[in-house]
């Protein structure tokens, strides 16, 4: 699965979420097109090495390391948040990009509990919390969260920094959400992406396993890979996005941009691209300035103008907004509702059942996977169900999450899941105001 970084990039919608996946297709037409025929691009050493160090799950069930169990041993709150007849859970979202998250978690809680719960236990949502994406406010929440009696957290939030996700592992609260924070990863063993760890690169992880799913997409070029140009902000952001796609894409990459955001201007993009050949612009610069910028860059650049924010479902009904994407492309790590299979008819089937929209939002899609992987290693633990059994299960025995749907997330074992991505992406294509599936969302194949 490609990997996400997300961060904040101010107090609004404006986000970074950086993909390494990578399909080529012309920008200004459906089938995909070189400008030049690059290279196959070898496999890079770090992915060598880190696949001769993959550890599987066998491995790591039967060989726990002694921190670990020391860590199961320490647990001591072991029933809170837990009764007989419930499980309870707090929503943790930023409302000014993850605006209706929640209704994603009622709508998978809704038929899961009303097929009998998780070994007889409701889950139940006893609060949803808005810190608007303002670190502060999250870690208030987080501190107000660790006094009462809540067994986990769906955490939908850009202000989860480090300082917030180290607090829920030190009060030993679980969290599930996407795995874009460096909480997600390695060394702290609470926090649970339906993607897996997806910022290792900038979380500085050397352990898990590059994600490298992108490369399999080449398949479009015939086996061939794109010369590509990055886009970015000179900021950590940017820096971060950079680093990551030089480590997949290495010397295919033939020109990389920096820009102060304020300044940043498609004319600017097209000035320091003059004469350069490449197949694909890849922008990585802000919600707000992708929209701002990409019309221009698509009618400019003879390739494909690609980006890594703009599918919102719902954003294209706005005429100025879609034209505005019109002939662009953009990727997704979230199984696209346009695509209309399994995965899909059942977030639409769930949300019928709770009255919900019929088109959903990229929150509503993070809040249901969120709540179905929580759903999943529940299941595993099984009746005897306490923080202890949980912990262990999840982080010494193992447990398998598998969506059991064709174009949903892909399979991860949480064992691993705090080191390594578990994969899957999309490409879409803004064509007569709708995103048309280009490459569907799928899982990078296994060795």
């Amino acid at each position: 699965m490609p990997t996400v970084k997300f961060f904040s990039r101010s107090r609004n919608r404006s986000v970074l979420l950086a993909l390494p996946l990578f399909f080529v297709a012309c920008g200004n037409a459906d089938l995909p097109e070189l400008v030049s025929m690059p290279t196959a691009m070898e496999k890079p050493e770090i992915i060598e090495e880190e696949t001769e160090g993959f550890v599987s799950n066998s491995d790591a069930a039967e060989n726990p390391t002694a921190e670990i169990i020391e860590a199961v041993e320490n647990i001591t709150e072991i029933n809170r948040g837990i009764s007989d007849e419930q499980v309870s859970i707090v929503v943790l979202k930023s409302g000014n990009v993850f605006k209706d998250v929640e209704i994603g978690v009622q709508a998978l809680l809704e038929r899961v509990n009303n097929d009998g719960g998780v070994a007889s236990r409701k889950i139940e949502i006893l609060e949803v919390i808005d810190d608007n994406g303002e670190e502060e406010l999250t870690l208030s929440a987080v501190q107000r969260i660790a006094e009462e009696d809540v067994f986990a957290v769906i955490l939908a939030s850009v202000g989860a920094s480090s300082e917030v996700t180290d607090f829920l592992a030190e009060k030993q609260i679980p969290f599930f959400g996407w795995g874009f924070v460096e909480g997600f990863c390695e060394p702290n063993k609470w926090g649970f992406g339906f993607n897996g760890c997806v910022n290792a690169v900038a979380s500085g992880l050397t352990s898990g396993m590059l994600d490298t799913s992108s490369l399999r997409l080449t398949q479009i070029f015939y086996g061939q890979t794109p010369e590509i140009i990055l886009v970015t902000t000179n900021d950590a952001a940017g820096a971060a996005f950079v680093t990551h796609t030089q480590s997949v894409w290495g010397t295919n990459i033939v020109k990389v941009l920096e820009y102060d955001k304020d300044v940043l201007t498609s004319q600017e993009i097209l000035n320091g691209i003059n004469g350069i050949d490449a197949d694909v612009l890849w922008l990585s610069v802000g919600l707000d300035k992708t929209i701002e910028i990409k019309k221009s860059l698509v009618a400019g650049f003879p390739g494909m103008v690609v980006d890594d924010v703009t599918y919102l479902p719902g954003i294209l009904q706005s005429y100025d907004v879609a034209s505005q994407l019109e002939g662009g492309y953009v990727f997704t790590q979230f199984p696209p509702q346009e695509e209309y299979r399994s995965a899909t008819t059942r977030i639409m089937t769930d949300l019928k059942s709770i009255d919900g929209p019929l088109i959903y939002s990229q929150a509503i899609s993070l809040g249901y996977w969120s709540a179905d992987l929580l759903v999943s290693v529940l299941n595993a633990v099984g009746e005897d169900l306490n923080l202890r059994t949980f912990f262990r299960t999840a982080n010494v025995e193992g447990a398998l999450y598998n969506s059991d749907f064709a174009g949903g997330p892909c399979s991860l074992q949480t064992v691993l899941s705090h080191q390594d991505p578990a994969g899957g992406a999309a490409l879409l294509q803004v064509r007569g105001g709708v995103f048309r599936p280009v490459v569907n969302f799928n899982c990078p194949l296994k060795d």
